[in-house]
């Protein structure tokens, strides 16, 4: 047998019930904010990290360069050393000012600055293409 209720607690609960499970949402959204949040700041570092191991690598190699053999050529090499330092400091700037920690941010620089095989590079770009957010 079925009975109906006035009682104004069933008015009550289901306020109750609503305003609970917008709770829940809040929760949920505040959760997923987080969540991008996190991944944006990973794909910021690793990019950070990229574009410190390419500014390495230039500079390495404008260091190298022999500039009697062709000047016009070393000095393309300083230049593009030069580049890449400044957008890699760039992007480390970007990481500090997305919450990057102030101790795990250089550990991933001077790990970065520190690769030399292509291999590592390859690793290095490829996490880093992956960890971007849409």
């Amino acid at each position: 047998m079925f009975t109906v209720c006035f009682h104004p607690a069933p008015r009550c609960c289901a306020r109750y019930l609503q305003s609970y499970q917008h709770g829940q949402g809040d929760r949920r959204e505040k959760k997923e904010e987080t969540r991008t949040h996190n991944a944006q700041l990973h794909a910021t570092i690793s990019g950070a990290a990229v574009a410190s191991a390419v500014a390495a690598i230039a500079a390495s190699m404008a260091a190298s360069s022999v500039p009697s053999k062709d000047e016009r050529m070393a000095k393309t090499d300083m230049a593009m050393a030069s580049a890449a330092t400044l957008v890699a400091a760039q992007c480390v700037e970007a990481a500090e000012a997305m919450g990057a920690g102030k101790d795990h941010l250089p550990s991933v620089v001077s790990s970065a600055v520190n690769i030399r095989s292509h291999d590592d590079i390859t690793t290095l770009t490829t996490a880093t293409a992956t960890s971007s957010t849409p």
